[in-house]
């Protein structure tokens, strides 16, 4: 196929340009250059739905540099919904949400949400401001694909050889008529996944590479991955690739805070299925419902909500924060996943957040973690309860 042999051309092309820094970089490879760290170990932060304008909250950088400092992550990714700034304000809203990132050093990459270009500028010239500052890795890979901003970042061997990881970044695009509602990873972006992952494969003598995927809305299979309880008939916003479902989980299929139902699209693009098909994703991530914060798995991959960052847009504080995940070369099978909340910044010594304007009291983040504590272990105690199944 022609998307094929293109796709293992920039690929290759990628691979002899990261093999050019490292050699001419000596010690010090490029900060712009993903790779394993000597102890082989690699970090991914996750910031979601930020969804401010040009005048961030405090809280919400603060929170931003603390998580940094504290955790020092080898890339950021930001998971959409970051700016819902009038449009001539788009530029100084997007310098104000990776501030924080500039300040740390730590390269970044970015999902376009749905409500990013809902502000009137188009998110291809959002890209461009994005890419305006040191360390941002987003790309368009494909511009004439659905969507803007697909792109993938191979992570390097500790010893700067060969790609040990692959992570996944798509356009999981707005909202449209087609779809009655939110929109759905589309045949064409579907294609270059498939073929890019066969490209790296064929780099890696023929050994799928592992790999995560990261978007903005999340796929349909959630509601099965959650257990919810499959109905004969239902309303339409609880109707997914024409099977309708009662909005209530199976309490044992999660771990986190499930506190609305997930909202995917109507439609299902076939875009999990490729997963399973491929092989590679172990792992996804979501922003977009910010009161969730969860983990479901179904057919062997993982499904993950990230709480929201930001303290301007609608959450839940007992669930507010950002997203770790730790790789360990060593072992690619797995990974470390940790919710760090915003109420154990505040609460630690030293941290600054209290002193932020918007910031709550140091009793409301204590009375939000012990709800939080509270609501884990009474989950827990219902993890047992099953939903019968009408579908």
């Amino acid at each position: 196929m022609k998307l094929t042999k293109k796709v293992l051309a920039v690929v290759l092309a990628m691979l002899m340009l990261t093999a050019t820094f490292a050699m001419t970089a000596s010690a010090n490879v490029s900060d712009y250059i993903l790779k394993f760290n000597e102890d082989g170990k690699f970090k991914i932060m996750m910031f979601a739905d930020s969804q401010d304008d040009d005048d961030l909250e405090e809280t919400t950088a603060q929170l931003m540099r603390e998580a940094l400092a504290a955790y020092t992550p080898d890339l950021v990714i930001y998971m959409g919904d970051n700016s819902v700034a009038p449009g001539e304000k788009q530029a100084d809203a997007i310098a104000a949400i990776v501030a924080p990132v500039i300040e740390a050093g730590v390269p970044f990459t970015v999902v376009f949400g749905n409500h990013d270009q809902e502000q009137g500028v188009p998110n291809e010239d959002l890209l461009k401001e994005y890419q305006k500052f040191p360390g941002c890795l987003a790309y368009d890979a494909v511009p004439s694909l659905y969507g803007c901003g697909n792109h993938n970042l191979p992570i390097l061997a500790s010893n700067g050889i060969g790609v040990a990881f692959n992570l996944w970044m798509i356009d999981s695009g707005t909202t449209t008529a087609e779809a009655g509602g939110y929109d759905y990873v589309r045949e064409d972006q579907i294609n270059w996944y498939k073929d890019t992952a066969k490209a790296l494969s064929l780099l890696n003598g023929g050994e799928v590479v592992p790999a995560m995927a990261f978007q903005h809305i999340i796929v349909p299979e959630v509601y099965d991955a959650l257990g919810m309880m499959k109905i004969p008939f239902g309303v339409g916003e609880w109707t997914f690739d024409g099977q309708a479902y009662l909005p209530i989980p199976n309490f044992g299929s999660f771990t986190g805070f499930l506190f609305e139902p997930p909202c995917p699209s109507h439609i299902n693009g076939g875009q999990f299925d490729a997963w399973v098909e491929t092989g590679d994703v172990m792992a996804t991530f979501y922003g977009h419902d910010h009161v969730n914060s969860f983990t479901t798995t179904y057919e062997g991959i993982d499904i993950t909500t990230v709480p929201t960052v930001g303290c301007n847009s609608y959450s839940n504080d007992m669930n507010r924060g950002v997203g770790l995940i730790t790789l360990d070369e060593n072992d690619l099978t797995t990974y470390e996943y940790e919710v760090l909340p915003m109420y154990d910044f505040a609460l630690a010594e030293g941290s600054k957040i209290l002193d932020c304007e918007g910031a709550l009291s140091k009793t409301s983040y204590q009375f939000n973690k012990f709800m939080a504590e509270f609501l884990a272990k009474l989950h827990s105690v219902f993890s047992g309860f099953s939903l019968p199944s009408f579908g």
